[in-house]
């Protein structure tokens, strides 16, 4: 009944915003790796002042960055409209570094009492498109903190969602004040997502903490030595905390078939799984599995390894929370459906469409959940996604690729 009252209601709501209010904006470019361009973020703030870091990368060789023309607008809430006149053009005197194809802006502002989120318009003028962005800039009790971590060699932001196990990176306060950092971390042993029809509550394993305490100052260079999901306090904000997943120095890659086995979940039986798992030769194991239950055909053998794994690196990418991309709930939709045709969402919630082999809409609802210091997307399951998940996983299973 949950998931009927909520798909009702966010998608009423879709139906009645204008164009541009942020929940009516179709988001699912955001989640497309062969997108035109590529876009990620990272916020900080002291107080009422934010910086926002903006990263900007062109993923097509058919366009250029004159062809856009960016500009942002802070509002009350994804339903506020964007108020006549009210954006901000940003121009090359926001841009703080270039790379190839790629280009970082730093946004700075006061955020006034209201002010909850930020919306960057990304407008393609020879294709007369537009596209949007949000960024929260308060999400419930987790707070941006004022240090983010940075490139070794770079004053620019670490984009990405999650770091590799001795990485050089910096901890920075973009705006200033000298800090002194402390780290600590658990270890990454959280599970895999359920399938969307599975409503099992599973408890997660016990919080193991690492037997590692890193101490850091302002712009130190240092490195993870460990794998697991790391805390970052400043002496000066110990109220503020920010997180990262450390992985192994592979990932997205798998540097061993006993690591390779596990995301194969998804596309095995329960006993196919278990003797993937408890094979004392797991690429003896992985290769019957591919070449016995995929296919006996060479091409489409390597197809499968090729596109699956190819999608379990995007999600990597997209999804890694406090465990790898491909274990979350979204990772786990991504990885079987592929990229969602549309993406809505607002504060509490994020919808994903796919169409449906049998006509009609296949629909995902997720709610954004603000745990252990990050924010979540939990998906609403049920029993209705039965069907489409056995036929998808079949498809796959019979060498079928669904991109």
């Amino acid at each position: 009944m949950k998931f009927f009252i909520s798909c009702f209601l966010l998608l009423s709501s879709f139906a009645a915003l204008a164009q541009q209010r942020m929940s009516s904006a179709e988001l699912s470019y955001l989640y497309d790796q062969e997108h035109e361009f590529l876009v990620r973020h990272q916020v900080a703030a002291k107080g009422n002042q934010y910086k926002v870091y903006f990263n900007f990368m062109l993923n097509n060789g058919n366009v250029r960055i004159s062809d856009y023309t960016l500009s942002y607008d802070i509002r009350s809430s994804y339903i506020d409209e964007k108020k006549l006149g009210g954006g901000v053009r940003i121009d090359t005197s926001q841009v703080i570094d270039i790379a190839f194809r790629q280009y970082t802006y730093e946004l700075e502002f006061e955020k006034e009492e209201n002010d909850q989120l930020l919306v960057i318009d990304i407008y393609n003028g020879v294709k007369d498109e537009h596209f949007y962005l949000d960024v929260p800039l308060v999400a419930s009790d987790i707070k941006p903190t004022p240090f983010l971590i940075f490139e070794q060699d770079k004053e620019i932001p670490f984009f990405s969602r999650y770091i590799n196990r001795n990485h050089p990176v910096r901890l920075v306060n973009p705006f200033g004040e000298s800090l002194n950092y402390e780290i600590t971390g658990v270890e990454n042993n959280l599970g895999i997502a359920l399938p969307p029809f599975d409503e099992t509550n599973i408890n997660e394993p016990a919080i193991s903490p690492l037997d590692t305490l890193i101490s850091t100052t302002e712009g130190e260079v240092f490195e993870f030595y460990n794998e697991g999901f790391f805390t970052i306090k400043a002496s000066n904000y110990p109220d503020l905390e920010y997180k990262i997943l450390v992985s192994d120095k592979f990932f997205p890659y798998f540097g061993e078939y006993s690591e390779m086995v596990k995301p194969l979940i998804f596309v095995s039986t329960n006993d196919e799984y278990k003797q993937l798992r408890n094979s004392d030769n797991t690429r003896e194991a992985f290769e019957e599995f591919v070449n016995n239950t995929i296919s006996s055909n060479e091409r489409v053998a390597k197809d499968f390894i090729k596109f699956y794994y190819r999608r379990l690196r995007k999600s990597a990418r997209l999804f890694s929370e406090d465990r790898a991309g491909w274990k979350t709930d979204r990772g786990m939709v991504y990885q079987v459906f592929g990229n969602p045709l549309q993406v809505f969402r607002n504060e509490k919630t994020e919808l994903w469409v796919y169409p449906s082999e049998e006509g009609g809409r296949i629909r995902f609802i997720f709610d954004i959940l603000y745990e252990d210091g990050i924010t979540k997307y939990k998906l609403i399951r049920g029993n209705r996604y039965k069907e489409s998940w056995m036929r998808a996983v079949s498809q796959w299973r019979t060498g079928r690729i669904i991109e």
